[in-house]
């Protein structure tokens, strides 16, 4: 039995694919901030909801939520600005403990000596990192600023949105499909961000008080770490590490470090694999794989960015589908286990 494949539509559709896979790799200076412009909105509106359900007034439902958002930003910069202060000047001293710990763990695993550490990483090569580390933040303000501006724009758009969808689409039957479609990823992106955020903080505030009930320092500094990382599925549970190694190098001691390393590892699992499934519940149809797959095609192409916006727009991407006739195929492959369904109970005959 042979396979007939229409080599026409296959060739339009590579070489669409190709064309859209350079504008997303071309339009990432544009395209990135206008994603996140696009979260940060929906994250808005939603709290400006939440508000006007708690009968908070119209425009003061979004001044609040604005000052939420601009509030949540300055605790964040300012903690990370004090502690990588207090860190940096540290550096030294810790520096010097992950090279003895590191030849501690040589010799006891007889693997031969070990090159120091300032063999390794000489100072020309720690002020490149260091000037690549300023460049980066130079280059983070500016994206917050242009987000801010995007979403600015957005929020001076927003009511005039449903008549432009209205002119956009004269076939009425067409235009409520293309508005359902919409309002079910802007439920579905609404959702997802409201359950990350509140697992985030959950998993942040178990950092905190480990860190801070050993008496270790920069507890603030990786409770924000584990804040962020939280965002990015699979990638919560490693980051475990990180606060661990820092509890390790302080302390010196294997007990510290295992208590840290089990408690948070024990928390990640219970949020990401029951607090999250019983909140998201079927909100987030998308298979673990497709999840991997879309880490890995979003990290590739826009980088750590990518990796924050990878589940959100590839969800979006499965709903288009779900409506776009000729890309069922797309979103079947994309989306999760279909849920069992419960099997009638049946009477005991008397």
């Amino acid at each position: 039995m042979s396979m007939n494949v229409e080599v026409r539509p296959l060739a339009e559709w590579l070489v669409s694919a190709a064309i859209l896979l350079s504008l997303l790799v071309i339009g990432r200076p544009l395209l990135v901030p206008f994603a996140f412009a696009l979260l940060l909105w929906a994250v808005l509106n939603a709290l400006t909801e939440v508000l006007k359900r708690l009968r908070v007034p119209g425009f003061l439902s979004w001044a609040l939520s604005v000052l939420l958002i601009v509030g949540a930003f300055y605790i964040v910069v300012r903690i990370f600005s004090d502690e990588t202060s207090a860190m940096a000047a540290e550096a030294p001293i810790y520096f010097a403990k992950l090279q003895q710990l590191a030849a501690q763990w040589i010799h006891f695993l007889r693997l031969g000596k070990l090159p120091a550490l300032t063999d390794i990483f000489s100072a020309s090569g720690i002020a490149d990192v260091l000037g690549s580390v300023a460049a980066s933040a130079g280059d983070l303000l500016f994206q917050m600023g242009l987000i801010a501006v995007y979403v600015g724009f957005l929020l001076a758009e927003q009511r005039f949105l449903p008549g432009k969808l209205e002119k956009l689409e004269r076939d009425e039957t067409r235009r409520d499909e293309t508005a359902k479609v919409v309002r079910a990823i802007a439920r579905q992106v609404q959702t997802y961000l409201g359950v990350c955020t509140f697992l985030s903080v959950a998993m942040a505030a178990a950092t905190y008080a480990c860190l801070r009930l050993l008496g270790l320092h920069f507890a603030g500094f990786w409770a924000l770490v584990m804040f962020f990382a939280n965002y990015i599925p699979t990638v919560g549970g490693a980051a475990v590490a990180l606060p661990a190694v820092s509890a390790l190098i302080q302390s010196e001691s294997l007990g510290e470090f295992a208590f840290v390393a089990i408690a948070l590892f024990a928390v990640h699992f219970v949020l990401a694999n029951i607090v999250s499934t019983i909140m998201l519940g079927r909100t987030l149809n998308m298979s673990p794989l497709a999840i991997i797959l879309a880490l890995s095609f979003w990290g590739l192409i826009w980088g750590i960015s990518g990796l924050f916006l990878a589940v959100p727009m590839t969800g979006a991407l499965v709903i288009v589908c779900e409506h776009v006739e000729g890309l069922h195929w797309v979103a079947a492959a994309l989306a999760g286990p279909e849920p069992r369904a419960k099997k009638p109970r049946t009477k005991r005959a008397a």
